[in-house]
């Protein structure tokens, strides 16, 4: 085990993903990070790559498997597309190297079974990249259904909208079936569902769902969904999820969001707007709200350059340290697993027309 305040080195696997510089950035930003080191299979990209981001930075061409045997290399940072993503983690983990995974971090549900395998008889820590759980107002939120201040969960409204597929690249391989594996629910509805699970501590034991290709272009996943899931606590929750705003900037970095979150109980409710103002709104008629039963808590946040803000280094922090000194990581496979099941269910239950119970 590392001595406490050491400073360690981090590969990095796949330059050309959406969101490679950011994650790139969040590494060069944070302390414990002594220097990154990104393999990718062209030359060309990596020498780009090092001109715009020479900060920390080391790049090498070497063959894949020379660059996992490398001893002081002991994290990889894998950013592939999700067909490929699964073998990667898995050739990673096997040259015992611990894994934090871009999401939702394979096609399906049975490469992400296949990567559990690896990785618990290799003894080496996994995480994926769902940073929405250390939000500082996620983790309020957390805690106050813990605190019971919302009482018995009835019901959550969720709603991840963004751009049109005209600002993202219709040709990028995020569109295409094969390689994604499907769309918007894998791209970013699956930040939605794993932050409800987190948020209400249960799991989604039931999905109806309709899943559509609207916006007409000539790609072959789901451009718009909307999801009802039922907890295992009775709790009912809905996913509105869709590229689907007519204005924005092209690309991946900037691009525009209409984003909301409610959650209802017997003796409470909060309202949380993501992309808004700082803000989570509460009310409750528990005994310790009564002389403020109506309460709005606002954030000051940091500003960062990193992956996810301040709350997304935070991410990436908790996962070396977990790595290093065999502490808590921020997610497990198994959460990245729960998410894929329930996507799954959503496109069973939009082909069928049936309410699809998802595999525990």
């Amino acid at each position: 085990m590392a001595d406490r305040g050491t400073k360690v080195k981090v590969g990095l696997i796949g330059v050309n993903h959406p969101h490679a510089r950011a994650h790139l950035r969040t590494l060069q930003l944070l302390d414990e990070v002594e220097s990154v080191v990104a393999w990718d299979e062209g030359e060309r990209v990596l020498a780009l790559l090092k001109q715009d981001m020479g900060q920390k930075l080391e790049t090498t061409v070497t063959a894949l498997d020379k660059f996992l045997a490398r001893p002081d290399v002991p994290i990889v940072v894998i950013l592939a597309p999700n067909n490929r993503n699964p073998d990667l983690v898995i050739r990673a983990a096997g040259a015992e190297k611990h894994v934090i995974s871009e999401k939702p971090g394979a096609a399906n549900s049975a490469d992400m079974s296949r990567i559990l395998n690896v990785v618990r008889h290799a003894g080496v820590r996994l995480s994926f990249y769902y940073q929405w759980r250390f939000h500082p107002i996620s983790r309020d939120i957390r805690n106050l259904i813990a605190q019971g201040a919302l009482g018995r969960l009835m019901s959550i409204e969720a709603r991840m909208v963004t751009s049109q597929v005209r600002f993202r690249d219709p040709s990028h391989w995020l569109f295409k079936k094969g390689t994604a594996g499907g769309g918007i629910l894998s791209w970013l509805g699956c930040h939605w569902i794993d932050l409800l699970r987190f948020l209400v501590q249960d799991e989604v034991e039931a999905v109806s769902a309709f899943v559509g290709t609207l916006n007409g272009e000539a790609i072959d996943v789901e451009d718009t969904a909307t999801v009802s899931m039922r907890f295992t606590n009775g709790a009912l929750a809905t996913l509105h999820a869709g590229y689907l705003l007519p204005r924005s900037v092209s690309g991946y970095t900037g691009a525009t969001y209409d984003t909301y979150l409610a959650i209802r109980g017997l003796d409470g409710y909060v309202t949380w707007s993501p992309m808004e103002e700082p803000v989570l709104r509460a009310e409750s008629v528990t005994p310790g709200w009564v002389d403020a039963p109506r309460r709005e808590f606002k954030y000051s946040l940091s500003s960062s350059e990193a992956y996810g803000g301040t709350y997304g280094m935070a991410f990436v922090r908790q996962f070396i340290r977990s790595a290093l000194y065999k502490e808590t990581p921020p997610n497990t496979g198994d959460d990245a697993l729960r998410v894929l099941r329930i996507i799954e269910a959503a496109y069973q239950s939009s082909a069928t027309g049936q309410t699809v119970k998802v595999v525990q």
